[in-house]
């Protein structure tokens, strides 16, 4: 059966009462970010597990009929692999969508990896195979091909009865609720518009940085965002992400030294160097007052032994709750959770993802591992702390 398209807004306000009263509904959505910061939305497919329906946002002046399905608990909504879906919708609808179902998160708690792709996953629990040939194509281009629209209608099409095995399968291992649960959980961690103003501690080697080379990195990825948020542009087409480090180090002080620097390409430097240049040297007038407090540096090697040992513990509770160890204990966990104790000790920050029943499990394990490694803990926190004292 031939995808339904819906290409005025009368016929989008009437799929959107008839989904309503949907138990679940099948989402993707096709979007181009080639040239520009911000997604630019090509195409939103959606199924009821009987059609599959083909909103263009080209000829739809009115997409909000949409938003309170996405927005509300009910109907379900059933995604894979989502994130930047999510991305996508939230910027549509204004907030961010809710009653999410990821089948990515189901596959990875029923052991088939944590990345599964929707290709995949049909094969290996539906037997279905897919063309996955026009992902990259030009989803803002009119009218899209008879390819282009039989692969968007398949990437709806086949998520209700993939979503319905998963469920059978998370329930009859009693995986369901906590299934429910870290969906809900990836929305809450989905970070779509980060601090400008703080994005300068993630440059990678921030740490090596002196304070008055911390100020420039500070000025040119504050430059950045603003700019490319401003123009919807890339970050990388203001200043590649290799290229930070070296900048705020060497400082360059004209065209010549700046077209040194790594990544530094000929259309950067033709179009963006003399503005690089005006802010490394805005950033260099700036008083030892204004400076950023250094980074702490990382841990030493010792301490791969407690992450080892804590991943064991984390192991052994996996094996006994039939949920795969990679799925239970994430290393984004085991991070947070020793650097808040290295950082602040026993009042250190807790993952957001052990506030439930991830908690529940693993914190009787994984306290006495830190526990054990107290004195280490503390040892390493001193040196941070003495290592920025010496950098004030």
């Amino acid at each position: 059966m031939q995808p339904i398209h819906i290409n005025d807004n009368a016929a989008l306000a009437d799929l959107a009462g008839q989904l309503a009263s949907a138990e679940i509904i099948a989402l993707d959505t096709e979007f181009m970010r080639v040239d520009t910061f911000h997604p630019k939305l090509g195409l939103i497919q959606l199924g009821d597990g009987r059609h599959e329906y083909l909103v263009d946002p080209l000829q739809v002046t009115d997409l909000s009929p949409l938003t309170p399905l996405l927005t509300a608990e009910f109907p379900r909504k059933v995604l894979h692999a989502c994130s930047e879906d999510i991305e996508v919708l939230t910027r549509m609808a204004g907030s961010r969508p809710q009653g999410i179902l990821d089948t990515q998160i189901a596959t990875a708690f029923l052991g088939q990896g944590l990345q599964l792709g929707y290709q995949k996953a049909l094969q290996d629990n539906l037997g279905v195979d897919i063309p996955k040939d026009e992902s990259r194509s030009d989803w803002l281009a009119r009218p899209l091909s008879p390819g282009q629209i039989a692969y968007a209608a398949l990437d709806v099409k086949y998520l209700p009865p993939l979503f319905c095995y998963l469920t059978d399968g998370l329930k009859s291992r009693g995986l369901w609720d906590w299934f429910e649960s870290d969906c809900r959980l990836m929305l809450a961690e989905l970070n779509f518009t980060p601090d400008p103003e703080l994005a300068w501690r993630d440059v990678s080697n921030a740490w090596r940085l002196r304070r008055q080379e911390l100020a420039v990195l500070r000025a040119l990825v504050l430059w950045r965002e603003e700019q490319a948020r401003a123009r919807d542009l890339p970050r990388g087409f203001l200043i590649k992400n290799a290229s930070l480090f070296s900048l705020a180090r060497r400082q360059p002080g004209n065209l010549q030294a700046l077209a040194d620097i790594e990544d530094m390409t000929p259309r950067i430097l033709r179009k963006e160097g003399d503005s690089i240049l005006a802010v490394i040297a805005e950033a260099r007038q700036l008083p030892p007052a204004a400076w950023p407090m250094p980074l702490p540096t990382p841990l030493p090697r010792e301490s791969r032994d407690l992450f080892d040992a804590l991943k064991k513990a984390g192991a052994v509770v996996a094996e006994k709750c039939g949920v795969p160890a990679e799925v239970l204990l994430r290393k984004k966990h085991v991070e947070t959770l020793v650097m808040g104790r290295v950082d602040h000790g026993e009042a250190g920050e807790m993952p957001r993802a052990f506030a439930g029943w991830r908690g529940e499990l693993l914190l009787p394990a994984l306290l006495p591992v830190l526990d054990a490694a107290d004195a280490d803990l503390r040892a390493w926190g001193a040196e941070r702390r003495r290592a920025v004292e010496a950098e004030k």
